[in-house]
């Protein structure tokens, strides 16, 4: 499958197979391609919860407004994003081994080290940035993943998250990891499910000027 035809491919599940039985392999696999989505200064601070015990997804769909999709899925996936990901510490876990093989020089390594801390500085200024960017991030991330799922026959469908801070409890997610959307993932039971309309370009992308 090309990427064109991958791309075409990818359709939003609207019901899923129920006990097709997904495995961590399965998982690895899909966030092997995954983790190559971009991020800012490459600090990569999108996280996954991945649910696949049938009682636990169960409570994800009781706390999602009971939503069926979630109840046929072979899992449910939480994104969510790290507000400690623009940190010195997470910082130097990215580009530390990059200095220490020579990848970077130490005068690169400074200097990228203080244009992260003044990123990460203007971002605890203003919390609503903040916001926008793990959004951002998360959702550049996840429509990778969706992508990276259909390239290995799996479907999926992005959903918003509901509830988040009993979900935080339920399955004791750091304060720091805040819940950008969910993504049910398996096998479809609907092949040719036809694709919904979507919009001319010319009616959504202009050039140079409005």
């Amino acid at each position: 499958m090309n990427f064109q035809q991958l791309v075409t491919a990818r359709h939003s599940a609207v019901n899923f197979i129920k006990d097709f039985v997904m495995t961590e392999e399965d998982f690895k696999n899909i966030f092997d391609l995954t983790k190559t989505a971009p991020s800012a200064f490459n600090l990569q601070y999108t996280n996954y919860l991945v649910i696949m015990d049938e009682g636990k997804k169960e409570r994800v769909r009781e706390l999602n407004f009971n939503q069926y999709k979630i109840h046929t899925a072979s899992a449910v996936v939480i994104v969510m994003g790290d507000r400690e990901g623009a940190n010195r510490e997470n910082a130097e876990k990215i580009y530390g081994p990059m200095k220490m093989l020579k990848m970077m020089d130490e005068v690169d390594y400074d200097t990228t080290m203080k244009t992260i801390e003044n990123f990460n500085a203007e971002l605890q200024k203003n919390p609503a940035n903040f916001d926008v960017e793990i959004m951002r991030n998360a959702g550049l991330h996840a429509m990778l993943f969706m992508l990276s799922a259909k390239n290995f026959g799996f479907d999926t469908c992005p959903m918003h998250v509901h509830n988040i801070e009993s979900l935080r409890k339920e399955f004791n997610i750091p304060a720091n990891l805040e819940p950008v959307m969910m993504i049910a993932i398996g096998k479809s039971v609907d092949k040719e499910r036809p694709r919904g309309y979507r919009k001319p370009v010319g009616e959504f992308v202009q050039f140079n000027s409005y």
